[in-house]
């Protein structure tokens, strides 16, 4: 996984779809992540989670958004991925390097973190604590990625793939996703 191509990607995405027709300030788009954020705890407390299983075997059999919404819309692995992608996309607007956050998490080697003492809606909490900080935002996306980055990892989530498959679904919205104001 490239970020800085998946940046581009999901910036170009995004612009195709009428979201940069006008300026917004960085708490904006940082908002917008935290709302994503706070979709991904619903989820988990939905217990909602993709059958990737299931959207492979019918991949071929049923139109792509129809076996999207089906088997991985909503769920942990998607608002997950809608993160990142919203991390990408202001990365993208504002021309921002994540290459930090491919190296760190290329460094991490410790895949046997203790995970007994899981807490979702902590690290959620965390997530949201560090966006609305004062670091840079260069920082600020870059944390939240590798943070999204090792958290997959740890889980045997195959981010990547939900990256692409929701941005495949993202170009299918038309424009601002049927309407929305923001």
């Amino acid at each position: 996984m490239n970020l800085n191509e998946l940046r581009d990607e999901a910036y170009s995405i995004a612009k195709a779809n009428g979201w940069h027709e006008e300026e917004h300030s960085d708490s904006h788009w940082l908002m917008l992540i935290i709302t994503e954020i706070a979709e991904a705890v619903q989820s988990d407390r939905k217990n909602l989670h993709a059958d990737v299983e299931a959207f492979k075997k019918y991949e071929e059999i049923i139109d792509f958004k129809e076996n999207f919404e089906r088997q991985i819309k909503n769920t942990v692995e998607d608002e997950l991925a809608d993160i990142v992608i919203r991390c990408l996309d202001l990365a993208g607007l504002r021309n921002i390097d994540l290459s930090i956050a491919q190296v760190l998490f290329k460094s991490d080697t410790d895949p046997t973190h203790d995970l007994s003492q899981f807490d979702f809606p902590k690290i959620a909490f965390g997530m949201v604590q560090a966006l609305a900080g004062e670091e840079e935002i260069e920082a600020l996306l870059n944390g939240t990625i590798l943070g999204i980055m090792v958290f997959c990892a740890k889980f045997g989530i195959d981010l990547d793939f939900f990256i692409r498959a929701k941005m495949n679904y993202n170009r299918l919205r038309g424009y601002r996703h049927g309407g929305k104001k923001y």
